[in-house]
């Protein structure tokens, strides 16, 4: 039977969210605040809990970020209730690292539908743990970077990483590193359970397995991801010399792992692009654009990177009168890989909603274009054999680009 623990200041409440829970076939505890649910939290150890948000002395948020803060609760599903609607109090249950929110008053029904839900996902993020993260001999690491900000790294990053993970069907990893204002969680419409800074106490030589698992989250595309701290200060100990530990590990486990970068040459940046297989380089059309483009290839050049290293990648953030693409390659003395058509009502649409276009609509005709270039970037043996039971991306990108020779494909 599993357990479940209710906090609520509202007796009312409390008593109906109670007896709902017993309907549905639960082990009922409550709490009557926020400092009493905590504690019962550590003695009871619920399967799932569901808690209000304003409550005196500890509030349905502070609450949550006590948890996730903690390896042992850092998964556990909480359901937020609150009696506010407003998008600012959805923004702040994800924050939080809340699983759901719903609002007050509520029906059984939809709440048992909610729960159900949050318990399913729950154990099976508790099967892919047991199981091990993968055992991949190295995973590809891509990297997506740009000295400006604002022109689709990050939905870049996030499309190609689900296009990657339903490609091949094997363990791909997106990780955030825009430390100052990371978007790759929300993108996902994903609770921040877990991120980057819950690593910070560890030094380098005591990073484990084990201790990576807790900050990895899972989104229902197959993509497992790890999440940037929602402020800057909550990055502050992270170091370049940490996060390399990290990747190392890391790359034993995954197939591939794409990376949203910060938009400098910090010393995580650095540690990220010194590691990558591959650099995505973003450019808008537009002259600042194509300037901070030419100053990241100059900074590459005298870092030592290999030209084939690095792969142009050219959006179009606006529909009229951007620079020609043949003027954007000849500044910079290297040819467009990628070419993104001006879009901006469906990525739009997409991050407000949290659904990454490759994840919602796969056979629209910009998700495909990311699909195609996923294939590109992919492993020699990928590309060269195909898969013994291929995924429905692969026989898309298959179809697509049957007509081209395996030289025509790179």
């Amino acid at each position: 039977m599993p357990r479940a623990l209710a906090i609520d200041d509202d007796p009312i409440i409390l008593k109906l969210t109670a007896s709902i829970l017993v309907r549905l076939g639960y082990q009922v505890t409550t709490a009557p605040d926020g400092v009493q649910g905590l504690t019962a939290v550590k003695a009871e150890r619920p399967d799932i809990i569901i808690t209000d948000v304003m409550m005196p002395g500890l509030n349905g948020y502070e609450l949550t970020r006590r948890l996730r803060r903690d390896p042992e609760f850092a998964h556990t599903p909480i359901l937020v209730l609150t009696a506010q609607s407003e998008l600012e109090e959805k923004l702040k249950a994800f924050e939080a690292g809340a699983d759901d929110l719903m609002n007050k008053p509520f029906e059984p029904a939809e709440m048992a539908a909610r729960l159900t839900v949050l318990l399913r996902r729950a154990e099976a993020g508790k099967i892919v743990q047991s199981m091990g993260l993968g055992q991949a001999e190295s995973a590809r690491l891509i990297a997506v970077h740009s000295l400006r900000g604002g022109i689709g790294c990050s939905s870049l990053a996030a499309n190609l990483g689900i296009g990657l993970a339903r490609l091949w069907e094997k363990p791909t990893l997106l990780v955030d590193l825009v430390f100052n204002a990371g978007q790759i969680a929300l993108m996902l419409n994903t609770p921040l359970k877990r991120t980057w800074a819950d690593l910070a106490r560890f030094s380098p030589a005591d990073l484990q397995q084990e201790t990576l698992a807790t900050v990895i989250g899972k989104h229902a595309s197959g993509l497992d991801f790890v999440a940037a701290p929602t402020l800057p200060t909550d990055a502050e100990l992270l170091s370049g010399e940490l996060l390399s530990a990290a990747l190392t590990l890391l790359r034993t486990r995954y197939e591939y792992i794409v990376a949203d970068t910060a938009h400098d040459f910090s010393e995580i940046t650095l540690a990220l692009l010194d590691a990558a297989d591959v650099i995505l380089l973003m450019v808008a059309p537009e002259m600042s654009s194509a300037r901070a483009a030419a100053a990241a290839l100059d900074t590459y050049k005298r870092l030592g990177y290999p030209k084939e290293k690095v792969k142009i990648v050219l959006n179009w953030t606006f529909e009229h009168q951007g620079l020609p693409r043949k003027n954007i390659e000849a500044a910079l003395h290297m040819p467009v890989a990628a070419v993104l058509p001006f879009a901006s009502e469906k990525f739009v649409g997409a991050i407000n909603r949290g659904h990454p276009l490759l994840h919602e609509n796969p056979t629209d005709p910009i998700a495909a274009l990311i699909e195609d270039l996923a294939f590109r970037l992919s492993k020699e043996q990928h590309q060269s054999i195909p898969p013994a039971m291929p995924s429905a991306a692969w026989q898309r990108v298959n179809k697509r680009l049957a007509p081209l020779t395996a030289s025509g494909r790179k």
